[in-house]
């Protein structure tokens, strides 16, 4: 035993800390486990009175009035009615939801009875969770691992369904703390309201059938309706024409209920542009492409062409191919851009003192022309005129006949 002012992690040696019993480093301070407080006889029937006054003697009974009492035993129950005239007595609310023995039958419950149970208010649960842990037979469960394996009683504070998706926010009764969880499930009808109390146990969530009062048990995300028989008159290979022609029961693979949870449209945007910078587009190509690098839609199904059309749409990728440089033969330069070039002027002809205009060598060619299409007749036959007429087209010397 320990020493006065002394600790089992004490490391004086003495005591049954021990010192440096462990090879001689420093002494480590064992894990203390909380003990539970030790409670007088008197308080104990204290708290049991406290729990009989509220009628907490059962789980759900600490968090939630009973609203009803049997007809025949008149002990207080759960009452639950629809409007297709089904009527049930519950002795506990969540999982398994156990129906009271008495009422298989079908009796009428009693006059006194409210529309749906409700919970009790804060300040009254604590003062019961308080009395609770002062008895000797707990109702709640003790320890870390009982407490993860049962199912918690949690009541809906709010609500939003649309288009076939109906997302739920649902608030703990059994912690302090008044720990609030979400969960989404896919199907025809709204299930749950404002008020209603639901069973959780981690991501699995427990309720009543709003009709006919069975148990509901699914999983964050299930779907709970049969989609394929309402589109079962699409044919998932043609491609749309236009994104309004998208389904309500389609909008469950892109996450576009009211909360937006699984926005599909902007999670896969860089996947969309990257495809898109390797050629890859078009509805055909995006759904193959998407299969193959296993992505799945928000509801986990395989994409088809007709719903990569309504994704690319949503997400507003542009599906125009890159223009793609020609490859360059190995060893070959890229031939730089010639510079336009002036226009080269002409190389001037040395001229003789007797040429001419453009005009005037024009006319001398006309009237050569003109003289060769007359008769031979007429051609003059002056050497000096022949002479002068040459010269006006270059330089022409004339030799004498006598020199």
């Amino acid at each position: 035993m320990t020493g006065h002012n002394h600790y089992p992690w004490c490391t004086c040696g003495w005591c049954v800390g021990g010192g440096n019993r462990n090879g001689g480093g420093a002494s480590v301070a064992p894990e203390i486990k909380t003990l539970r407080p030790i409670y007088s006889e008197y308080e104990k029937r204290h708290a049991t009175q406290t729990l009989k006054g509220y009628g907490a003697t059962s789980y759900s009974r600490c968090f939630v009035n009973p609203n009803a009492s049997c007809p025949v035993c008149g002990q207080p129950v759960y009452f639950y009615s629809n409007e297709h005239g089904s009527r049930v007595f519950f002795d506990e609310l969540g999982k398994p939801w156990a129906k009271h023995p008495c009422t298989d039958n079908g009796r009428p419950a009693s006059g006194s009875v409210r529309a749906r149970p409700s919970s009790r208010p804060v300040a009254e649960i604590k003062e019961i969770l308080g009395a609770e842990q002062k008895i000797d037979q707990r109702i709640l469960p003790v320890g870390r691992q009982a407490r993860k394996k049962s199912w918690k009683l949690a009541v809906v504070v709010e609500v939003h369904f649309a288009d076939f998706l109906m997302e739920v926010q649902v608030e703990d009764l059994s912690s302090e703390n008044h720990q609030k969880h979400r969960f989404f499930i896919y199907c025809d009808q709204p299930l749950l309201s404002e008020g209603d109390l639901v069973s959780r146990r981690g991501e699995a969530f427990s309720f009543l059938h709003p009709l006919s009062l069975e148990d509901i048990e699914v999983t964050n995300g299930d779907r709970i309706m049969d989609f394929e028989a309402l589109e079962k008159d699409l044919d998932p290979s043609v491609i749309p024409n236009e994104v309004s022609e998208l389904m309500p029961s389609e909008r469950r693979h892109f996450g576009l209920g009211s909360g937006r949870t699984a926005n599909m449209s902007g999670t896969l945007r860089s996947v969309l542009e990257d495809f898109a910078k390797k050629g890859i587009v078009g509805p055909k190509l995006v759904s193959h492409y998407l299969n193959e690098t296993g992505r799945v839609t928000a509801d986990g199904s395989h994409w088809t062409p007709r719903l990569a059309f309504f994704l690319i749409a949503l997400s507003g990728v542009s599906q125009v191919k890159p223009v793609r440089q020609k490859k360059r033969t190995s060893g070959s330069k890229p031939q730089k851009a010639r510079k336009p070039q002036p226009h080269a002027r002409a190389k001037k002809r040395p001229r003789s003192s007797g040429t001419l205009s453009g005009n005037s060598v024009s006319q001398s060619a006309n009237k050569i022309s003109k003289l060769r299409s007359e008769p031979e007749a007429q051609l003059s036959t002056d050497v000096g005129e022949w002479a002068r007429m040459l010269s006006r087209l270059g330089r022409v010397s004339r030799k004498d006949d006598d020199g």
